[in-house]
């Protein structure tokens, strides 16, 4: 008889969602709180492993799951979609600037692009970039998403629908309604907006 497998000693979680104009500051405190959960629930079913966060540390969703990770203990693997000068042009005042920095700086790791590798890239391929390398590493998927469509490449929407195509589990953490957190399946075979319609039946 052959010996079990070791189990892996590190749990890899990748965090997707969306940021402020999808998911308004009024509904933070409780995203905080189902992500808590969502995070306790993972700790409870994985004992003795390593948990790692893996962040793109855009505005929003990002960085509401960091907190709470950190706050819990977790590793944090902070994986830019550009190089970190570039990437805080996109923040739009100094304490968001600040946030980004202290995040970076309770990173246990830090992947980013060289300084100049966005010229002459349209910045969706940055964060599709993130986007295929938190699935490469990832054992869970939790995605703050508000239930609409994608508005572009590498969004939350893609991320979740290539997770369940990998099976890779998926935990849905509405943006905007007072939803229990919800475990997605593998994806359905059904067409796209009819596999849509009937997610948005459970919201």
């Amino acid at each position: 008889m052959n010996p079990k497998q070791p189990q892996r000693r590190t749990l890899n979680v990748a965090i997707t969602g969306h940021r402020p104009n999808r998911m308004p500051e009024r509904h933070w405190e409780r995203v905080r709180s189902d992500l808590n959960g969502t995070f306790a629930k993972l700790e409870e079913q994985h004992p003795g492993r390593r948990l790692v966060l893996m962040s793109g540390l855009a505005e929003g969703a990002d960085r509401l799951a960091a907190f709470v990770a950190l706050g819990r203990g977790w590793k944090l693997r902070a994986t830019l979609a550009f190089h970190r000068s570039r990437f805080e042009e996109d923040f739009p005042n100094a304490a968001a600037v600040g946030e980004f920095r202290s995040l970076l700086k309770a990173a246990d790791k830090i992947d980013e692009p060289q300084r100049g590798a966005h010229l002459g890239l349209a910045a969706e391929d940055g964060y599709d970039s993130v986007a295929r390398s938190l699935l490469s590493r990832a054992d869970v998927v939790v995605a703050v998403w508000d239930g609409a469509d994608s508005r572009g490449k590498g969004g939350t929407v893609e991320v979740i629908e290539a997770a369940r195509k990998a099976g890779i589990p998926v935990v849905w953490i509405s943006a905007t309604k007072p939803h229990k957190p919800k475990w997605l399946g593998a994806r359905p075979k059904h067409p796209r907006g009819e596999r849509r319609r009937r997610m948005a039946e459970h919201q």
